[in-house]
């Protein structure tokens, strides 16, 4: 915590024991490095080596360990191992690893190993391991450590499943809804968590799979002992409600609680809320009673909105209905709100799209076999140390506690993710009291691998409290931040105030910190970032459909996300030519296919082209191909005309006039202020 020096050696020797922290110094052109934290021990033998559990086709077995090493199974006592006398550890065991006591060193804190055999398909020497990089075994940060780096060319993906069971994808089938592995192979994991962890070649193919189950290290073995709830106790979360605990010795302690569900505000009781308590961490599930549902949907008929209000303490969530019930829902075009004391989350039943989850499944799925949990919680301690690292390098301030939001459906042991809508769904988060609304920039999303992305938000007010609604196509780890940028090259330009609201946001990128360059053209490459960006879309990966698009381009990810949403397309050549200039009817063209995903086209009115065009003079230089789009955003109220009344379809467009146009399309869509 003391005073930053600056080292030039690569070795430093002479440090005396202690916690020390080291970071790349900034330079002209970037910002200084994440902080790393390095521990100078005073002995070998109290830096314990990390164990790692390799999956192979015939069993599992522990490597890394030496002769200071101590290990047990199944509960069962510390042995010492010496390269010999560890078991077939075939089938699931619970292996708990420790540094062996050394002279006046005591033995190190115990790492819980949780693993089951035939997780890699083909066998091969994809590796993943349970580690706990911090040593702390009080703070529940989990990451998992995969190794070896993938082949050349390759990728190493993961996707947390949480509690689910995974899904184990076949060599050679194109993988989707996996993220990149972080940096240096840590993938952030909460305890008792499922990840499936893959190598794909260029095309995003499997090549290797591997599953893990994430644990976290522990000094003792302990078992959760319920809280005593009687009638009229101080335990009782609600007092007069219904509540009972029936508990068994040894297993998390509950209560039941009966719910209140509103449709289109009319009270039913017809949820039953069961909180569960698990070390720190409550959790609330609620289910709803299909019968009493589906006689308030039958009263209440077209367009009936299902609010779930909870105002109970818990850390985590979860409103849950059978898949006849969510399609009993879409049928009549009726909306589910999860509503807590901190955020609520609206979704359209439509878009959980419950036939085609269903078909996941299999074909002969009863969809009232099928369990749908829409959940809203707050991150995980990994989780929060990712996203508090990404605040620290992107140089903004959280103002909010962050929050999951996710929607899955169960059949079986099988658990599926919905994380794609086909429209916005909007999401609240409540400000906390002590927070200036006008200090609050936009949402952002932290993928588990650190990556962050701007999703469109507006801070409203309701019975006295500032929330922000956010709207986005997925479902992620959300955060409120305050961000606030300026560029002194457009502090007298007409595009001021766009240029730094959207530089604000995280849409729009400078040449460096202080200079936007306004005037200067745009790339088509360029471009499709930016529409990416402002529409809070997750980047693409793997090969696009261009030719002339390779994998390695900053903007590939982006190229590969504006394609699959269908905002662009390339030229008859089979190329994207990213780095041409973009002209103002091409934009228009990508803008107005963005306001059919944003629900703008719906809203504007009937077009009439050719009344629009009369309003400009050289109407007739644009391309027949773009003139509707360029009568739709005109009509909208997202263009007009340059000097002279000239639409100028031809010209070039700059980047002061992009930055204006993403503006215009969100707040118009009703997605920013």
């Amino acid at each position: 915590t003391g005073a930053w020096t600056e080292v030039t050696d690569i070795t430093v020797t002479g440090l005396i024991p202690g916690t020390y922290y080291v970071r790349v110094k900034a330079t002209s052109t970037d910002f200084a490095s994440v902080i790393a934290q390095v521990t100078v021990h005073d002995s070998d033998a109290m830096i314990p080596a990390a164990p790692e559990v390799v999956a192979d086709d015939l069993n599992n077995t522990i490597k890394g360990l030496n002769t200071s090493m101590e290990f047990s199974v199944d509960e069962g006592p510390f042995v010492r191992y010496d390269g010999t006398n560890l078991p077939d550890l075939s089938g699931e065991h619970t292996v708990k690893v420790r540094v062996a006591a050394s002279g006046s060193v005591p033995a190190g804190p115990a790492t819980a190993l949780t693993f089951t055999t035939n997780v890699l398909i083909p066998a091969g020497d994809l590796t993943v391991s349970a580690n706990d990089p911090s040593g702390a075994e009080s703070n529940g940060y989990t990451q998992i450590k995969v190794t070896p780096a993938p082949a050349e060319g390759h990728k190493l993906l993961y996707k947390n499943f949480g509690a689910g069971s995974i899904i184990v994808p076949n060599v050679g089938d194109l993988l989707t809804g996996y993220t990149l592995v972080g940096i240096e192979g840590l993938v952030p994991a909460a305890d008792g968590d499922t990840l499936g962890i893959a190598e794909v070649d260029a095309e995003g193919r499997v090549v290797k799979y591997g599953s893990v189950m994430a644990v976290v290290a522990v000094t003792t073995p302990v078992t959760p002992t319920p809280d005593p709830v009687s009638p009229g106790s101080g335990n009782n979360p609600t007092a007069g409600s219904n509540t009972n605990s029936g508990t068994p010795s040894g297993n998390p302690a509950s209560t039941v609680t009966n719910v209140i569900v509103l449709v289109n505000g009319k009270e039913e009781n017809a949820g039953t809320a069961t909180t569960t308590t698990s070390g720190n961490t409550k959790t609330t599930i609620i289910t709803v009673d299909p019968l009493k549902l589906q006689a308030k949907l039958d009263a209440e008929g077209i367009g009936a909105v299902v609010t779930i209000p909870v105002m109970l303490d818990s850390n985590i969530f979860v409103g849950e209905l059978n898949g006849q019930m969510i399609k009993n829902m879409e049928n009549v075009a009726a909306t589910l709100v999860l509503q807590t004391g901190k955020a609520s989350y609206t979704l359209p039943a439509s878009e959980i799209n419950i036939g085609a989850l269903a078909r996941q499944f299999g074909t002969s799925v009863k969809l009232e076999d099928i369990k749908l949990k829409i959940t809203i919680g707050e991150s995980s301690a990994a989780m929060n140390q990712v996203i508090a690292v990404a605040a620290s390098k992107g140089g903004f301030d959280l103002i909010a506690p962050s929050l999951d939001f996710t929607v899955t459906g169960t059949y079986g042991n099988s658990t599926v993710e919905i994380n794609r809508f086909d429209a916005y769904v909007k999401r609240t988060v409540e400000i906390p009291g002590a927070v200036d609304p006008n200090r609050i920039t936009t949402g952002i999303v932290v993928e588990p691998d650190g990556t962050v992305r701007h999703v469109p938000t507006q801070i409203i007010r309701e019975n006295n409290k500032y929330y922000a609604e956010i709207n986005s196509l997925t479902n992620s780890s959300y955060s409120v931040v305050w961000h606030p940028l300026t560029f002194a090259d457009v502090e007298k330009h007409w595009a001021k105030a766009a240029v730094n609201d959207m530089g604000s946001r995280l849409v729009i990128n400078g040449v460096n910190e202080t200079t936007f360059n306004p005037n200067a053209d745009i790339t088509r490459a360029e471009f499709a970032a930016i529409i990416v960006r402002g529409l809070g879309l997750r980047l693409g990966e793997g090969a696009t459909s261009f030719a002339d698009v390779p994998v390695s381009a900053w903007y590939a990810g982006a190229v590969q996300a504006a394609s699959e949403y269908g905002l662009i397309n390339g030229f008859e050549d089979g190329n994207f030519r990213p780095d041409a200039k973009l002209t103002r009817e091409q934009a228009m063209t990508i803008i107005a296919k963005a306001m059919k995903l944003t629900g703008l086209a719906d809203r504007t009115s009937t077009v009439d082209t050719a009344g629009v065009f009369a309003a400009f003079t050289d109407a007739g230089l644009a391309g027949s191909w773009a003139k509707d789009s360029l009568a739709l955003a005109a009509k909208a109220g997202l263009i007009s005309g340059r000097s002279g009344n000239k639409l100028e379809a031809k010209a070039n467009v700059t980047r002061a006039e992009v930055a204006v146009l993403m503006q215009r399309l969100l707040q118009k869509s009703d997605l920013i202020d």
